[in-house]
């Protein structure tokens, strides 16, 4: 797999949870809650002569705490793709992209410098008609965190995908997070993925947020390649729900 799929595969299958950044949480979401979350994405990859523009319209992320420490997850991608040559349109679709589901599991909690830590496992279901289960693909995260202060925490992610053409490639997440108030938030983050051979990519993600209540947040984030070409601004709108009957 060349260095045009595989970001394209960070981007769209490990990225999004809450708040537009690619950092997986270190802690499952609490029992008895669902959390939607709904993001739209658009993405500028280019390679040489190709260049590839694609919009999620929507993606959703299901969260479901179901145990105390303990999350299910499933992820349902709708995407549209243009490839483009010498600024010529060769290929266009919209398409259901592969379904994640899997779960995340607390660790430990965080205690003086030992950060928190959870760990998150996704298998992907490819939606194309010739779906075999020699064709699933595989994500694992290890997510951890730690706070600085009152106001500023570093989260970060180290994990391996292992896709459903069989091609395999380590990620990370570093993650730095300032609480302005209650309400506000701003972020600064540096991901990438790589091979046993070499780094394939190397970006810089920035936002920011607003909680407009306990349960309904909007988020907005823009990302840069640093050793490639890519470019992309998205927005989520999370919203989370008690489901414990009164």
């Amino acid at each position: 797999m060349n260095k045009f799929s595989i970001v394209f595969i960070v981007l769209i299958t490990i990225n999004y949870t809450a708040i537009s950044q690619t950092v997986e949480p270190s802690a499952a979401i609490n029992k008895n809650t669902l959390q939607f979350e709904i993001e739209s994405l658009y993405t500028i990859q280019k390679e040489e002569t190709m260049e590839m523009k694609s919009w999620s319209i929507p993606s959703a992320l299901f969260r479901i705490g179901l145990l105390k420490g303990f999350e299910f997850q499933i992820n349902t991608p709708i995407i549209k793709e243009e490839l483009w040559e010498n600024d010529h349109l060769i290929h266009s679709l919209n398409k259901f992209d592969d379904i994640q589901a899997g779960f995340s599991i607390n660790l430990w909690k965080e205690k003086n410098s030992f950060p928190e830590a959870s760990i998150m496992i996704r298998a992907i279901l490819p939606t194309d008609s010739e779906f075999k289960l020699s064709k699933l693909g595989k994500i694992c995260s290890l997510n951890f965190s730690n706070t600085l202060s009152e106001k500023l925490s570093i989260n970060y992610n180290f994990g391996y995908a292992i896709e459903t053409d069989a091609s395999k490639s380590g990620f990370y997440i570093a993650n730095f997070t300032y609480k302005l108030s209650d309400k506000i938030h701003f972020f600064a983050e540096n991901f990438g993925d790589f091979t046993n051979h070499k780094l394939i990519s190397h970006n810089l993600n920035i936002g920011g947020g607003y909680n407009f209540s306990n349960n309904f947040a909007f988020d907005l984030s823009v990302a840069n390649g640093i050793n490639h070409h890519m470019f992309y601004v998205g927005g989520i709108v999370t919203y989370v729900i008690n489901t414990k009957k009164s």
